[in-house]
């Protein structure tokens, strides 16, 4: 029992780890230059994939009534990573 309780509280930590390296990495490509850009295509491409996916496995889309605005969408994306710059980091 003790064993498992282990086994699980090291994989957990293991998990954070990793979870916080990568955490980690996304943010200094963004400080990169062109670093915003290329997150800016990839919400896009998530955004159109999202809705192919859908659109295959659905006999029925919901779609926002202005597909024009993909724009907005990432803009806002952009605007909660900007912010989450300015948030301190917690106590690591």
């Amino acid at each position: 029992m003790v064993n498992k309780a282990q086994g699980d509280a090291a994989s957990i930590r293991l998990i954070a780890e990793a979870t916080a390296a990568a955490v980690t990495a996304v943010a200094e490509s963004l400080a990169k230059e062109g670093g915003q850009q290329a997150a800016n295509l990839k919400v896009a491409e998530q955004y159109v994939n999202a809705f192919a996916y859908l659109a295959k496995t659905n006999n029925t889309l919901i779609v926002p009534a202005n597909m024009g605005d993909l724009a907005t969408l990432i803009t806002s994306a952009m605007t909660m990573l900007d912010r989450t710059k300015a948030v301190p980091a917690g106590p690591a």
